[in-house]
């Protein structure tokens, strides 16, 4: 069972059962966000002006990425292409510490389906760190989206 999402962002996702729309997103107008099992936060974010083509969506990645390396004292964990069929995406993985001290990684992921972009960040908590980064659950989350 999923929990299918129509957005007037222009994209459709089947996130997986017992997703929750957040009534407001805490990143501001034209995002949305979603919080999915396992403590995972999606903000879907709609910039048609930042990105006008495949080859930005890594510069995007990478600006968004800043926020975590800089602003949170994180370490790049990974960086590149998720391969999603039908779909360009480029995603930067950071580690870093959250305000209230638990490990946690924020992957901004840049899209670009249909000539359109779209960008996510998809924050997680470490459970283990053996595991991380968990780049197939990033893949899930990616693949299941789609711009409309």
């Amino acid at each position: 069972m999923t929990v299918h999402v129509e957005s007037p962002l222009g994209f459709t996702a089947d996130f997986p059962e017992y997703t929750q729309t957040l009534d407001e997103s805490s990143a501001g107008p034209g995002t949305e966000q979603y919080g999915l099992p396992g403590d995972v936060l999606v903000t879907v974010i709609r910039d048609d002006k930042s990105v006008e083509g495949a080859p930005q969506i890594t510069g995007w990645a990478h600006l968004m990425s800043d926020f975590y390396l800089k602003g949170r004292a994180g370490h790049k964990i990974s960086e590149g292409q998720l391969n999603l069929e039908g779909k360009d995406t480029y995603a930067v993985m950071v580690g870093y510490d959250s305000p209230v001290g638990s490990a946690q990684i924020a992957a901004p992921v840049g899209i670009w389906e249909k000539d359109k972009f779209l960008g996510l960040v998809v924050i997680w908590p470490v459970v283990n760190p053996e595991k991380e980064p968990r780049v197939d659950m990033l893949k899930e989350i990616v693949g299941a989206i789609s711009v409309n």
